[in-house]
C-alpha cells in the first residue's frame, strides 16, 4: 500500500536537539548527511515523490514563474529576529539520491538552498538540480524536517538559478529578498561546504560584475564559501537574501608546464538578487 507522504521530522543527534539555541549547538556532520540519505529515501520507496527525470524536464522548459515576489510574512522574517537565526532557520540541506552500483544503498550529493516563502518556495542554482545521476531530490530544514521536491517553477541556466516548491510544505521559516546591495555593503553566507553544515563566515560584497561575453550578472564577495555551498544564500545584515553562492575561481601567479603555482586568491561569486528577481513575473498561480 502506498501513500502521499507529508513530513518527517528527524533529530541530528542527542548533542544537536539537546540546545535550543541553533548556534549553541555541536553539528554532527555525518549526522545530518545520513538523515538526509535515510529519510528522503524512505519517503521515495513509499511512493508520491515527483521521479528526479520528472524534474529535470522541468528545469530545461522553465522560465519564469507566474507568480509575484512571495511578500516578507511570518514571524521568521520580523526584525526581532536575530539575522544569522533568521537565516540559518531558512537554510536547507538540498540535493539528491543516487546510487553508486556498486551497493544498493542510497547515496546523497547534497548543497544549499533557501526557503523564501512558509508554503516552501526555494531558490537555489540551476546547476544543484541539473543532475542526471539524481533518482529523487529533497530538502532538509535545519529543524530535521525532509521534504520531496514537488517541481521546478522557474529556472534560468544562464544565471544559475532555480525556483522550486517543496512538497506539502506550510509555516516554514522563511527570508525575505534585498531590495538591493551595493559594492563596500557587509554580508554573511550560510553554507555547507565540502558538508561542513551550515558553515557561518563574514565579508564584505567586493564588486558587482559581468561575465565576460555572456554578460551575466554576477557577485564577487570576500566571505569564503566551497563546493558543497552551491545554492546557498549570501545575507545582509539584516538577514535577508541578497544573492546564492554558485562558484569560485582560484588565481594562480604562475603555470609552468600545465601546472599552476603559487595561489593569490580565491574569487568567490554569487547570483545576485536581480537576477533572482527576474525568475517571477508578477502576476498570480491560476
Amino acid at each position: 500500500m502506498t501513500f502521499r507522504p507529508l513530513v518527517l521530522l528527524v533529530l541530528w543527534s542527542l548533542q544537536a536537539s539537546a540546545s535550543a539555541d541553533p548556534s549553541e549547538r555541536f553539528i554532527d556532520d555525518a549526522a545530518i548527511k545520513a538523515d538526509f540519505e535515510t529519510h528522503l529515501g524512505t519517503l521515495f520507496q513509499a511512493g508520491g515523490l515527483p521521479a528526479a527525470s520528472s524534474l529535470a524536464e522541468q528545469l530545461r522548459k522553465a522560465t519564469a514563474a507566474p507568480i509575484p515576489v512571495p511578500a516578507n510574512a511570518g514571524p521568521e522574517t520580523g526584525p526581532s529576529l536575530d539575522p544569522v537565526a533568521r537565516a540559518r532557520n531558512a537554510t536547507l540541506v538540498l540535493g539528491h539520491l543516487y546510487l553508486c552500483g556498486k551497493c544498493d544503498n542510497y547515496h546523497g550529493n547534497v548543497a544549499g538552498g533557501v526557503i523564501i516563502s512558509p508554503d516552501g518556495l526555494v531558490l537555489t542554482n540551476y546547476h544543484v538540480m541539473d543532475a542526471k545521476e539524481a533518482i529523487v531530490f529533497g530538502a532538509m530544514t535545519a529543524e530535521g524536517q525532509i521534504f520531496g521536491i514537488e517541481r521546478v517553477l522557474a529556472a534560468s541556466k544562464r544565471d544559475d538559478v532555480a525556483l522550486v516548491k517543496l512538497l506539502d510544505a506550510k509555516d516554514l521559516p522563511c527570508v525575505p529578498l534585498s531590495p538591493r546591495i551595493s559594492a563596500g555593503d557587509e554580508l554573511f553566507v550560510l553554507s555547507h561546504p565540502d558538508g561542513h553544515f551550515y558553515t557561518l563566515t563574514r565579508g564584505y560584497l567586493a564588486r558587482k560584475y559581468l561575465i565576460p561575453r555572456e554578460q551575466v550578472q554576477r557577485l564577487q564577495i570576500t566571505a569564503d564559501f566551497a563546493k558543497g555551498s552551491s545554492g546557498s544564500g549570501i545575507f545582509n545584515v539584516r538577514g535577508e537574501l541578497i544573492g546564492l553562492a554558485t562558484s569560485t575561481n582560484s588565481i594562480y601567479y604562475s603555470e609552468k608546464n600545465g601546472v599552476k603555482d603559487n595561489l593569490q586568491m580565491v574569487v568567490k561569486s554569487g547570483v545576485p538578487v536581480e537576477s533572482i528577481r527576474q525568475l517571477f513575473s508578477g502576476a498570480p498561480l491560476p
